[in-house]
């Protein structure tokens, strides 16, 4: 505990030093909705790395595992507890905490996936704070936008809103109209905002090499049980490959990127934002951490604050993880941004990789 107090205070006191030059700092920790060692471990020591006054922390969906928030009394206490380890050692700091919606949110993609979400926003809204959020309002595909200097957009939207397979018929019937809007809105952002950086969060990345990009690896088809548990090597070549293509085709689901309805809300967001030359992607989904990098197209994913998945390599990959971490993201009073990824590495944080941006490029 000790060391890990001391490397904490490593990373502290030579942010501090800089501090002057970051004009704001966000905390980006997705899919940490479930209470383990190293979730109990891994939102602490992110919590330390606030800065005061320039320090937003983000919940980037799946808040609540396995099923979103309970719906009867027993299961409500202990959904709230899961969310009371997220937000807790940041608003203790005084932090604004932001939180999104994933698929395991909406019931993990369930019947009553709407009212799952209702009541973790209602449970929100009862503590009263008025920096303690959940964005966009439940059942809203948004997108709820805030400026958070002078240069920096959020615009964050609820991806799942698009994927759910049970709306009502009402929202059925209006969902094709919410979309168009939605993506009016988006346009419309893109334009007035053309000179300014836009982070576009959503639980859904639009490009991910993780579980849901149905990537599969030799060692997936020879060792299908370490989707069990990651120290199985019993070699089942057949079998392993049954597993693939049954995702694929069977089993498929629009949490799948290759999904059409997936595909469908890539291309529509990616579309509406045009060409605007400033926009870095944020989500969660896959557990993991990811840098993808393609051009002018930036995507960070950070999906493993309480949850790991294997990620696949990619031309365009600057920095994977599968295990379980955090982002940071600091923009500099020069225009530059820099992402930071933390892991978990035995009882320990340590930074592992950090990159700097300049209009959503690379900096070499």
């Amino acid at each position: 505990m000790i060391l890990r107090l001391l490397l904490v205070g490593l990373w502290v006191y030579p942010a501090l030093l800089y501090a002057q030059e970051i004009e704001r700092r966000l905390i980006l920790i997705g899919d940490a909705g479930e209470i383990n060692t190293k979730q109990e471990l891994l939102i602490p020591a992110a919590a330390e790395l606030v800065l005061p006054n320039k320090t937003m922390a983000y919940f980037l969906g799946d808040n609540i595992y396995p099923t979103g928030m309970g719906l009867d009394d027993s299961s409500r206490l202990q959904s709230a507890a899961i969310l009371r380890s997220q937000f807790e050692p940041f608003r203790q700091r005084g932090v604004p905490v932001y939180f999104m919606a994933g698929n395991h949110d909406w019931d993990k993609s369930g019947p009553d996936g709407l009212a799952k979400i209702k009541a973790q926003e209602a449970y929100i809204h009862r503590l009263g704070d008025s920096d303690l959020r959940f964005v966009p309002s439940a059942g809203n595909l948004g997108p709820f936008v805030e400026l958070l200097t002078d240069s920096i957009v959020t615009v964050i939207y609820d991806s799942e809103f698009w994927l759910f397979p049970y709306h009502d018929t009402v929202q059925s019937a209006e969902l094709s109209q919410q979309k168009k809007q939605f993506l009016a809105n988006l346009t419309n952002i893109a334009e007035e905002h053309s000179e300014k950086q836009l982070l576009v969060m959503s639980h859904h990345p639009m490009r991910s090499y993780g579980e849901h990009s149905l990537r599969f690896s030799v060692t997936d088809h020879i060792f299908p049980l370490r989707k069990v548990w990651k120290g199985l090597y019993i070699p089942l070549p057949v079998v392993g490959s049954i597993y693939p293509l049954l995702r694929s085709t069977v089993f498929r689901t629009a949490e799948d990127v290759k999904h059409p309805r997936y595909r469908e809300l890539i291309e529509s967001v990616t579309d509406a934002l045009g060409n605007h030359p400033r926009v870095i992607y944020v989500s969660g989904h896959d557990h993991g951490l990811q840098l993808i990098q393609d051009g002018t197209f930036t995507q960070v994913v950070s999906g493993s604050g309480a949850k790991t998945s294997d990620i696949r390599t990619a031309s365009d990959l600057q920095y994977r993880f599968g295990q379980q971490g955090f982002t940071v993201m600091d923009f500099l009073t020069n225009g530059e941004t820099k992402v930071s990824f933390y892991i978990v590495d035995k009882d320990l944080i340590r930074k592992d990789f950090d990159a700097s941006l300049l209009d959503g490029k690379a900096v070499h």
